[in-house]
């Protein structure tokens, strides 16, 4: 797996020189590059259907985080707490 880890990588930092002197959105940077490694290492190199996944596996993430707080525990307001008590 180290070789295409370190591909990755100078792929990544050959983007970075092109880019020299201005901001890097460093997190983004950092979840494409460990897309891509898992990528490399298991079908071998960049493959347009496993970004399609990952691409799909993040977005799925962005609307799970959003609706986390709609959820609703059935029975939960039969239990009671300090502000139910008040």
């Amino acid at each position: 797996m180290t070789p295409a880890v370190i591909a990755s990588v100078e792929t990544m930092l050959e983007k970075w020189r092109g880019r020299e002197g201005k901001e890097i959105e460093v997190l983004g940077e950092f979840r494409l590059l460990t897309s891509e490694v898992i990528l490399r290492t298991i079908f071998g190199s960049r493959c347009l259907e496993g970004e399609k996944i990952f691409d799909m596996l993040n977005k799925l993430s962005v609307i799970a985080g959003r609706n986390i707080f709609d959820t609703t525990i059935p029975f939960m307001k039969y239990v009671p707490s300090k502000s139910k008590i008040k």
